[in-house]
């Protein structure tokens, strides 16, 4: 292979050359202040240095050699100007190189870097086995995670274009889940069981999915109100007497709230048993 000029549709093919032997490159902006990159085999990048200029290129100028390994295509510039560098990487970037494109100067040094875009429709493939969560409680992850597990599977099922608005929201459940945002996870985890109960590839169908979900919530909620009497309960066992004994009266009603699952009516006791706290401090 000579001395040839790359326009943005052969990006792939100077991306085959480097993959076969190092080679050498030169980039510029052209009178007409269009792209101007030539490539040619070996390691003497400074005899593109006519032929650009032929072609109407001048300074600023970027060249040096690159090679394609590992999945990426390092780029080893012995001059870089950073207007070129910059210059280089929009225009390897509109020819989607499908490959990691790394910027160094001569001394090893990482410049610039460009990733190859995601075909579209592409998306992560996120999956429940990403829940690391972590600092945050267990006991209130694991049924997050195994609601995950249980409707992954069935995904797939669902037709194309729901596929992929499912594995986007599948792969937000697993986002959230990991920044320790347990509500807003459990609300997006409901949605995929009501969107896959809806195509029928679910042994349940919407209305059992939308049941199970609200008892799992009512759970996890129950647990947290729970916790919430508790701590309250060492709380009011700082009050001063006559309004420690009224405040454990409020508490113990509170209790009774929750242990009939009445979770509304225990947390509006609570939060006045805060509020009679808030004023005695």
């Amino acid at each position: 292979m000579s001395i040839e000029r790359i326009s943005g549709k052969e990006v792939k093919a100077m991306v085959r050359e480097g993959a076969k032997k190092r080679m050498s490159f030169a980039f510029c902006l052209d009178q007409s202040k269009e792209p101007l990159l030539m490539i040619q085999p070996g390691k003497k990048p400074e005899t593109l240095k006519p032929p650009m200029k032929k072609e109407g290129g001048g300074p600023p100028m970027a060249w040096g050699t690159y090679v394609v390994r590992s999945g990426a295509m390092e780029m080893i510039c012995e001059t870089a100007p950073q207007r070129m560098i910059t210059e280089l990487k929009k225009f390897l970037k509109r020819g989607k190189p499908k490959v990691n494109v790394l910027f160094y100067d001569d001394g090893g040094n990482l410049l610039d870097s460009l990733k190859p875009e995601k075909p579209e429709g592409q998306v992560t493939e996120e999956t429940a086995a990403g829940i690391s969560a972590p600092g945050i409680d267990k006991k209130a992850v694991a049924p997050l995670k195994r609601r995950l597990k249980r409707i992954q599977p069935r995904i797939s099922l669902a037709p194309g274009p729901l596929e992929l608005k499912l594995k986007r929201a599948l792969a937000k459940s697993v986002s959230l889940i990991n920044q320790g945002r347990l509500q807003e996870a459990e609300t997006m985890i409901v949605v995929i069981e009501r969107a896959v109960a809806r195509t029928g590839k679910d042994r349940e169908d919407e209305g059992k999915a939308m049941k199970r979900g609200q008892r799992e919530m009512d759970q996890r909620s129950l647990g947290a109100q729970v916790k919430r009497a508790q701590s309250l309960q060492a709380s009011v066992a700082r009050a001063p007497g006559k309004a420690r004994s009224r405040l454990a009266r409020a508490l113990h009603v509170a209790a009774r709230h929750l242990k009939r699952r009445d979770l509304d009516s225990a947390r509006d006791a609570m939060d006045r048993i805060e509020k009679a706290l808030t004023a005695l401090a």
